[in-house]
């Protein structure tokens, strides 16, 4: 069915399937804001959200769907890094159809598989086409340029998420985060079995006095930014993750992690990222350390920490009168 009626005898109003979902989304999210619902399991929250997408289509005559419904009206954008993930795509596309954001980009950087030509033969989304890798987060950043959303989630091609776990990320910006992290606490170890990129990710955020944020980071998805957040950190600031959540903590925009989706046991292992003193860790500390002394640029070479009762002054006393 290409359209339906809007109930009127006199006239027939032809919609197109995306504004069929952008009404959807609507009354959605102004059926939830009537009720004055609050915050519910999210399983809970699709089981309404199912109900209320069914009684919509049988309104309207649409055949069933699988859409999950996103509780916002503000605009979503996700943005996509691909690089070799032609097996993947085909599941990924498939749930982030059933999402059904307003924007789709994926930023393929040196695949030499047919990912570009499968993203094409799938979908109508945006493909910027590099044939050198850029890196995860060049890719993020680039992607994050081209996107004119209010809201921005960014995933990455290997690991297909269910639609159903990137609701909480984008509806958490809606309801006034404007960074929204991926909470991977639940699947850290005790301290002395931690690897040293989540010790770094502790201490960064520990010294920027967000202890609360744990070991979460704006390095791993899904995470989504408010456009507020985009603007005060800058994109090109995206290029190094950990520099982009240390000037949004400085900035003090809000910051938490209100989802949690397991990318830890999915990560796809390569000699790139495997072993104590592999590439990628040793780039992850490197940014963390960026981060660190864009903090002390900021706040001081001790940072929050006072220097309350050392009298530093008496011995440049003492010192220029010895010379």
């Amino acid at each position: 069915m290409n359209g339906f009626s809007d109930g009127s005898k006199s006239q027939q109003v032809s919609v197109l399937p995306e504004d069929v979902k952008r009404l959807l989304r609507t009354g959605w999210s102004r059926w939830i804001l009537e009720k004055n619902i609050k915050r519910m399991p999210w399983k809970t929250y699709h089981t309404l959200a199912a109900a209320y997408r069914d009684g919509f289509c049988r309104a309207f005559g649409l055949s069933k769907t699988d859409w999950v419904v996103i509780p916002t009206e503000k605009t979503v954008a996700v943005i996509v890094c691909v690089r070799n993930e032609e097996a993947t795509i085909p599941k990924l596309l498939h749930e982030l159809k059933r999402l059904s954001p307003d924007e789709i980009i994926f930023i393929v950087n040196g695949s030499t598989d047919q990912s570009f030509a499968t993203i094409r033969a799938l979908s109508d989304a945006i493909i910027v086409h590099y044939r050198f890798p850029l890196g995860y987060d060049v890719g993020r950043a680039i992607g994050a340029q081209i996107a004119r959303s209010d809201i921005l989630l960014f995933i990455d091609s290997d690991i297909p998420i269910q639609a159903e776990h990137l609701v909480p990320f984008i509806y958490a910006v809606e309801k006034g985060l404007d960074v929204a992290l991926n909470d991977l606490s639940p699947y850290i170890t005790i301290f002395a079995h931690r690897d040293s990129v989540t010790k770094m990710k502790e201490f960064l955020n520990r010294v920027l006095l967000r202890p609360d944020l744990k070991q979460n980071s704006l390095t791993a998805i899904p995470h989504a930014l408010s456009r507020n957040a985009l603007k005060a950190i800058g994109t090109r600031n995206l290029l190094v993750p950990p520099k982009a959540q240390a000037l949004a903590i400085l900035n003090g925009l809000k910051v938490g992690a209100p989802a949690t989706v397991n990318v830890i046991t999915k990560n796809k292992h390569t000699s790139q990222n495997v072993g104590v003193f592999n590439p990628v860790a040793s780039m992850i500390i490197g940014d963390h350390l960026e981060a660190l002394k864009l903090a002390m640029d900021h706040v001081g070479a001790r940072l929050f920490h006072p220097d309350a009762i050392r009298r530093r002054g008496e011995m440049e006393k003492v010192m220029a009168q010895c010379n």
